[in-house]
């Protein structure tokens, strides 16, 4: 400061016009980068600076390489879900199981068994149980029925149409979250133990290889518990259950109004009576028995204390037999006299 204080004017000036053009110059050439940046931003945005369609495709396939774990940019179609998707997205596929339970009263066990089974067969199904009782046209049968879920209706009203139907009850249950969420549990717990099985193969020590083994063995435990659930639900799935009952009556229809309606339940009425009066006897005979046990032998007892013996009896109808003879004098009985006559 002391020096440029010391310059005359003229030469400070001279040094101001020097750097003027420096600084001319640097403003202008940031202008021009400034310009050229603008101008590649420019290029990018437009049409002719997007990648082709392989390029595209291949950027969805590994997904944004800045952006760990990026997802594609385009949706899949179908509801599926890609394996870099984070769990919950996507559409849920439907998954409904269906039960039902119907029944009929028909004319011939035997018969409408028999056809049921035929319908199941023709619709790719399986018989789960057929259980049969009594006769054929006095009884009943259990069966259930597993069909696949577009011949359920159908078979319903097949069965239905079999004679008269008494009751029905069908229901629909949407799993499409269970199944769901069991697949996404077993597909976690198979990379788990695919995870585990490669680092016992690189286990250098017994302790790491002893608690790699341990850890394994509880993972393919529950990951064997959760496939058998994903079986079970998909089992329930694909096949619908239907639950049919039979029931078959003999008794023919009459007119109780007429003779021979009124002669037969006046019968029947009979044979009850007689069925009722056997029954009641049968029930009674073990307890006129047991009676029997204790009440004879105590009329037996109480009879023989109220009859006295033969020679008391001899005695006490006797007068003066309870008089007491001399010593060496036998007591004369007194004969027994008829009839006294009057003195003449």
């Amino acid at each position: 400061m002391a020096l440029e204080t010391s310059l005359p004017v003229p030469a400070r000036a001279s040094r101001t016009r020097t750097r003027m053009p420096v600084a001319l110059l640097a403003f202008s050439l940031g202008l021009v980068l400034l310009a050229g940046c603008a101008a590649d931003r420019v290029e990018g945005a437009s049409g002719g600076a997007f990648p082709d369609a392989g390029q595209q495709t291949d950027r969805d396939a590994a997904g944004d390489e800045s952006v760990p774990g990026g997802i594609p940019d385009i949706a899949p179609e179908d509801g599926d879900v890609p394996a870099t998707a984070p769990p919950g997205a996507g559409a849920l596929t439907e998954q409904i199981v269906r039960t039902g339970d119907v029944w009929v009263d028909v004319d011939d066990i035997t018969s409408a068994a028999n056809r049921i089974t035929a319908v199941v067969d023709a619709a790719g199904g399986e018989i789960g149980s057929d259980q049969r009782y009594g006769d054929a046209t006095d009884g009943s049968a259990d069966l259930v029925l597993r069909v696949p879920p577009d011949s359920f209706d159908e078979l319903l009203e097949t069965i239905s149409d079999l004679g008269k139907e008494l009751s029905r009850s069908v229901a629909a249950e949407d799993v499409s979250t269970v199944v769901a969420d069991v697949d996404a549990r077993v597909e976690s717990l198979q990379n788990s133990v695919d995870r585990l099985l490669a680092l016992a193969a690189q286990a250098v020590s017994v302790s790491d290889l002893i608690t790699i083994e341990s850890e394994l063995s509880a993972r393919q435990s529950e990951l064997e518990s959760l496939q058998a659930q994903q079986r079970a639900l998909a089992d329930r799935v694909s096949l619908a259950t239907l639950s049919v009952r039979l029931t078959a009556s003999s008794e023919p229809e009459t007119d109780e109004n007429g003779f021979i309606g009124s002669l037969g339940v006046g019968w029947n009425a009979l044979l009850d009576f007689g069925r009722g009066l056997i029954s009641g006897i049968g029930l009674l005979l073990p307890w006129l028995g047991l009676l029997a046990v204790i009440v004879v032998p105590l009329w037996l007892i109480v009879r023989r204390r109220r009859t006295p013996s033969g020679p008391a009896m001899a005695t006490a109808g006797m007068p003066g037999a309870n008089a007491t003879a001399p010593a060496g004098e036998t007591v004369k009985q007194p004969a027994a006299s008829g009839p006294t006559r009057p003195p003449e």
